[in-house]
């Protein structure tokens, strides 16, 4: 006799990519498993889910959508002490899904199914800007205006086809902000900030052998004077060698607390893909914080 799970999955139908995958994934759990579906259209409607799911009998979470979704479902568990003891799933339907890639369980829904009921679990440690938590990454500059200046209708409709568009609008038209960057005793200035607790960027390209998601680290890389030439440089050390610390022009630390101020613009950060509204100053820090995370 089988045990029944309870699965309780969590639907941002605004980051709603693979809608075949995702009915897939719940019919075979539904085979021997009680589901209960809670979709969400909007961030205070979310809210008012995890509000619920807090005081609600149930064995594992499930969070569909992308990393943006999944960044904000763990700002709400950490609100509630009752939803951070449970397991947690995920099944993507964004447009990254680079928690899928980092993971590397595949993008099939028998395999999803399978890791979401053997109830198998890792660490994914958590880091802080400011006061929001983020499990991949962080970009002050380059990539945050990218992300910036994505409207979210054009990018469901588009999908990661808007990132390469944006991407390459701002390498044509490369207009840098200068930023301090205080860390270790040492105070630089920079033009992008990237701190990654992920070894994948932009999809399935690796920047980084240093750390990954299940790691308690913190890699963070550092670009001053920024230029065109560099950039493609970086992209073919990416491409070729999976490892952005090769170049001599980055200034790459493990340090557990990176400090961000101005100079002569706002900051324009993204954190996990999604656009965060701080401009003054940031504060990033590795944590001692983590989720256990469903997976092989």
């Amino acid at each position: 006799m089988v045990n029944k799970i309870k699965f309780c999955i969590v639907i941002n139908v605004n980051a709603y990519r693979n809608k075949k995958l995702l009915n897939q994934v719940i019919k075979l759990l539904e085979k021997n498993h009680i589901v209960e579906i809670f979709e969400s259209q909007s961030k205070g409607a979310a809210k008012e889910i995890f509000k619920s799911l807090s005081s609600k009998i149930f064995d594992r979470l499930v969070i569909t959508g992308g990393d943006g979704s999944f960044n904000f479902a763990i700002n709400k568990i950490l609100q509630y002490p009752s939803l951070l003891k449970k397991d947690i799933g995920y099944i993507p339907t964004g447009t990254a899904n680079i928690l899928q890639i980092e993971t590397q369980v595949q993008n099939r829904p028998e395999a999803i199914a399978a890791v979401l009921i053997a109830g198998n679990t890792k660490k994914i440690n958590l880091s802080k800007i400011n006061d929001y938590f983020f499990f991949l990454m962080a970009g002050i500059g380059f990539d945050g205006k990218i992300v910036n200046s994505i409207e979210t209708s054009v990018k469901q409709y588009l999908g990661k086809i808007i990132f390469v568009l944006k991407g390459i609008q701002h390498f044509l038209f490369l207009n840098n902000g200068k930023m301090e960057v205080l860390f270790d005793n040492k105070k630089i200035e920079a033009d992008w900030v990237l701190s990654t607790s992920s070894q994948y960027y932009a999809g399935p390209y690796k920047i980084t052998k240093l750390t990954n998601i299940f790691q308690n680290g913190l890699v963070t890389y550092i670009f001053s004077n920024l230029t065109r030439m560099k950039i493609l440089y970086y992209i073919f050390l990416i491409t070729f060698y999976g490892d952005l610390s090769r170049a001599k022009s980055i200034i790459s630390t493990q340090s557990k607390y990176i400090k961000i101020n101005k100079i002569n613009t706002n900051l324009v950060t993204q954190i996990d893909g999604e656009l965060f509204n701080e401009k003054e100053g940031i504060e990033i820090t590795n944590t001692t914080l983590f989720i256990n995370f469903l997976t092989t």
